[in-house]
C-alpha cells in the first residue's frame, strides 16, 4: 500500500506524482487513491502475467468498482475513496470504464477507425480524467462556483480527456505496438501492423505520430485557452495534466529532472491559481 502521506518520486510516474505535489492539499489523499486504483487496474497489463491471472485480476477490479459505486467497498483505496465522495455530499465515482479500457488494451484490439480509437480512450478520459477533475472542485466550498466549474470540467473531461491519455499512449509508441497494442487507426481495409512494430519506425510511420502530437498540442491549447480566468484555479489539476501532455518530445516530461520539472510544474500550478493559463499551453 502506497504511504499517502509521503508519495515518493515514480510511485505513480512522473505526470500523475507532481499533480499529487501540486493538486490542491484537501484533495491529495483521495488523488492517491485514485492514482493506486489506476495502478491497480492497469497492472493487468503487465509483462509475463499469465493470461488467466490477467483477465481473473480485472475481474476482481470490476466487482470492486461495482462496489465502490453503491458504497460498500473493501480495498483501502476504494474505501478512502468513498469516504472521501461521502466527505464531500457526492456520489462515488463509476470507475468502470476503466476496466472496460485495460479489458480491450490485453486482448490488443486493433483499431480500424479513429472513432473507434476515440472511444478506447474516452473509456479512460470519463473515469480517471474525469474524477480527477471533480475531486477538485468538489473541494471549492461555494456551491455557486461548484455549479460553474463543473460545467468547465466535464467540457474538458470529454474534450481533452482522451486526448491526454492518447498523448500518453504515444510517448511510449514502439513499446505498447511490440506488446501488440498499436494507438492508431489501421485503415480500412487495415495497414500491416508490421510497419508499426518496426525498431526504429520508418519514415512515414514516424512523421504519422509526430503530426498526431501536433495535433493534440493545438487542440489542448485551444481548449485551455477556452476556459475564462474565475475557472482556471479550480480546474488545476486537469489543466496540469493538460500541459504535460503537450510537453515537446524532445523534452519529455518523464525525462525531465526533478528540479526542473518542480519548477515547471510550480509555475503552472502558481498561473492556474491566478487564473492564468500555464506556458506549455499558451
Amino acid at each position: 500500500m502506497i504511504d499517502r502521506a509521503e508519495v515518493t518520486l515514480a510511485s505513480f510516474g512522473a505526470d500523475r506524482d507532481w499533480l499529487l505535489r501540486f493538486c490542491p492539499p484537501e484533495t491529495r489523499s483521495a488523488l492517491t487513491a485514485l492514482f493506486e486504483i489506476e495502478h491497480g487496474v492497469m497492472d493487468s497489463l503487465r509483462p509475463g502475467l499469465e493470461h488467466s491471472v490477467a483477465h481473473a485480476r480485472l475481474e476482481w477490479w470490476s466487482d470492486e468498482l461495482t462496489r465502490l459505486a453503491q458504497g460498500t467497498p473493501r480495498h483501502p483505496a476504494t474505501r478512502l475513496l468513498a469516504a472521501s465522495a461521502l466527505d464531500r455530499g457526492t456520489s462515488p465515482p463509476d470507475l468502470h470504464a476503466l476496466v472496460e479500457h485495460v479489458r480491450v488494451d490485453l486482448a490488443c484490439v486493433a483499431f480500424i477507425s479513429r472513432a473507434e480509437l476515440d472511444q478506447h480512450l474516452d473509456a479512460w478520459g470519463q473515469s480517471l480524467f474525469r474524477t480527477a477533475a471533480r475531486l477538485s472542485i468538489d473541494a471549492d466550498p461555494d456551491p455557486k462556483s461548484q455549479a460553474h466549474v463543473r460545467l468547465a470540467a466535464e467540457r474538458l473531461s470529454v474534450q481533452a480527456g482522451r486526448l491526454v491519455r492518447e498523448s500518453e499512449l504515444l510517448r511510449r509508441f514502439s513499446r505498447h505496438a511490440l506488446s501488440g497494442r498499436i494507438y492508431v487507426p489501421l485503415g480500412d481495409p487495415p495497414v500491416t501492423p508490421s510497419h508499426w512494430t518496426a525498431r526504429p519506425l520508418g519514415p512515414i510511420e514516424s512523421e504519422a505520430l509526430a503530426a498526431r502530437r501536433r495535433e493534440i498540442s493545438q487542440a489542448l491549447k485551444q481548449m485551455a485557452a477556452a476556459t475564462s480566468p474565475v475557472e482556471r484555479p479550480a480546474l488545476r489539476v486537469p489543466m496540469l495534466w493538460m500541459a504535460f501532455a503537450v510537453t515537446p518530445s524532445g523534452l519529455d516530461s518523464a525525462l525531465l529532472s526533478p528540479l526542473r520539472r518542480t519548477i515547471a510544474t510550480w509555475r503552472g500550478a502558481v498561473a492556474l491559481s491566478r487564473g492564468r493559463v500555464p506556458s506549455e499551453l499558451i
